[in-house]
């Protein structure tokens, strides 16, 4: 698809000229359409959204020449041609296809003075035939964080390629040694992780009751413990504030600063239990799972908001869409729901499984779902989302549905993690073996394994911040790092005592 072939450009604006006539006829029709009759208007809309659609596909499969340039030099790298429904990560691929050192640099694409995230397409970027976009490189460190159920959290500082030896090249499952500090803690670690921003690093262990720590992520120096306890605490996407369960299994956010509660939730009768509490990705909602139903908080105030009912048992946990609008909840009534933030109505029941359901998710772009169920089963969803302009209304109606795809067997019949890639391209998934499954996510194929290092279980898998490592975690004590592209296992990292509960990798 990254073709240096030449493409003519009159032959690109002449079909853009045409689409554009086209679209103007369109609208051009819509004003002298109108009925008294509304079955006759609705007929007519839904003709012209028809013809809309059409052409919005003919002009999807059209490819855009983009150019690329080294924002350092000014000098054009490259220049590729790639459709509008292409991704970032794909400018990306097609740019970088000749070029190695992949692991030890960064490569950042900036447009009209924004950087490109990977999961966001050309079109919705705003690109079009002809651009410009700035290429960064930035060299790369790595570290990964690994909690273990021997009580410490282990920080390894990871070499790029072009720092390791040749012979460590050649051997590239080379054993790493820890090369940072033990954070020791209180009982069982159950996991770490660094925050958004990589300043800090959090640890959960069972101890007392469940404690939460922060350390500062570049001395490891102890920070602060999280008031009130921690059963469970995540970050919030600008890395300001956590929430989570505390000691006494009420929901809390606190501030990541100082581990000081922020606002404390509460079920709302003194029989129901508080199963998780979790950041919406814009971080203006906490979702809290209550018994079988699901209560969404306003996280700047403490005020609770809605309460959706409708699952039939306990509502295990939940995702909300990067755009803040969708909810999908996972329930051990072997159902997931489909529902909308704003209003609180349940858009669809997503059936198909046949015991307690364990996990779900939305893909970065919300354009797929993903369950997993202690059935050992995975089902992919895709999303799709239609609106009808209605005339002499304002606004528009927007009706969102899930579409079963496909489904994954899990060895053994467990599944122990699965998520999505950045780009959200892939499925990563770790289930009742030593090997960990890449999936294309929309139709399921096999892309990679990365096998070969563990000698137990795969309890956890998870993608680095940019999607180019997966770090994985192992009841056999060990956790590795592998090169997302090729499979490659790039560190070993072993001195770990008991099971390891969860590895994180990030570049600094």
């Amino acid at each position: 698809m990254a073709a240096a072939m030449a493409k003519p450009e009159c032959t690109h604006q002449f079909h853009k000229d045409q689409d554009q006539e086209l679209r103007s006829a369109i609208d051009h029709l819509k004003r002298f359409s109108f009925s008294d009759q509304e079955d006759e208007r609705q007929a007519w809309e839904d003709v012209f959204e028809c013809f809309g659609a059409q052409v919005e596909d003919v002009e999807m499969m059209r490819e855009l020449q983009i150019h690329i340039r080294n924002a350092v030099s000014g000098e054009e790298v490259k220049r590729v041609w790639l459709r509008p429904s292409d991704t970032v990560a794909r400018l990306c691929e097609a740019t970088l296809c000749e070029a190695g050192q992949v692991l030890a640099e960064s490569h950042r694409f900036i447009f009209q003075c924004q950087e490109l995230q990977h999961h966001v397409t050309l079109r919705h970027a705003g690109l079009c035939h002809g651009d410009t976009v700035d290429l960064i490189r930035v060299p790369l460190e790595w570290q990964c964080v690994t909690a273990s159920h021997d009580g410490t959290a282990r920080i390894w500082h990871l070499e790029s390629e072009q720092q390791r030896s040749a012979v460590e090249r050649v051997n590239s499952s080379a054993s790493r040694e820890c090369t940072g500090l033990d954070l020791k803690s209180h009982g069982v670690l159950r996991h770490a992780v660094f925050s958004p921003c990589k300043t800090r690093l959090l640890t959960m262990s069972t101890g007392q009751g469940g404690v939460g720590q922060l350390w500062c992520a570049n001395s490891f120096e102890h920070l602060c413990s999280l008031q009130g306890g921690a059963l469970s605490a995540t970050f919030s996407s600008d890395g300001e504030s956590l929430v989570g369960l505390d000691a006494d299994g009420n929901a809390r956010t606190w501030s990541a600063e100082i581990g000081k509660t922020r606002h404390k939730m509460f079920p709302g009768n003194e029989d129901a239990e508080m199963h998780f509490a979790q950041f919406s990705p814009c971080g203006r909602l906490v979702v809290v799972g209550e018994d079988c139903c699901v209560q969404l908080w306003d996280s700047s105030t403490g005020e609770l908001l809605n309460t959706l009912h409708g699952h039939e048992d306990v509502v295990k946990t939940a995702a909300v869409s990067s755009d803040g609008e969708l909810l999908l909840t996972a329930s051990a009534d072997g159902t997931a729901r489909l529902w909308s933030c704003k209003t609180g109505e349940c858009l669809q029941v997503l059936e198909g499984h046949a015991k307690p359901l364990a996990l779900c998710s939305f893909s970065p772009g919300r354009l797929q779902a993903v369950t997993a169920s202690q059935d050992g089963l995975v089902k992919m969803w895709q999303l799709t989302e239609k609106k009808s302009v209605r005339s002499n209304t304002l606004g528009a109606d927007c009706q969102v549905t899930a579409e079963y795809l496909f489904t994954l067997k899990a060895d053994g019949g467990v599944v122990n993690s699965a998520c999505f890639s950045p780009d959200g391209a892939c499925l990563l998934v770790s289930d009742a073996s030593e090997t960990v499954k890449l999936l294309g996510a929309k139709l399921g194929e096999l892309q990679l394994k990365f096998g070969g290092t563990h000698e137990d279980w795969v309890r956890a898998a998870s993608f680095s911040d940019d999607g180019r490592l997966v770090a994985t975690a192992s009841y056999d004590g060990t956790a590795a790092v592998w090169d997302a592209a090729t499979g490659q296992c790039v560190h070993a990292l072993k001195g770990h005592d008991e099971a390891v509960a969860s590895a994180d990798v990030i570049s600094s």
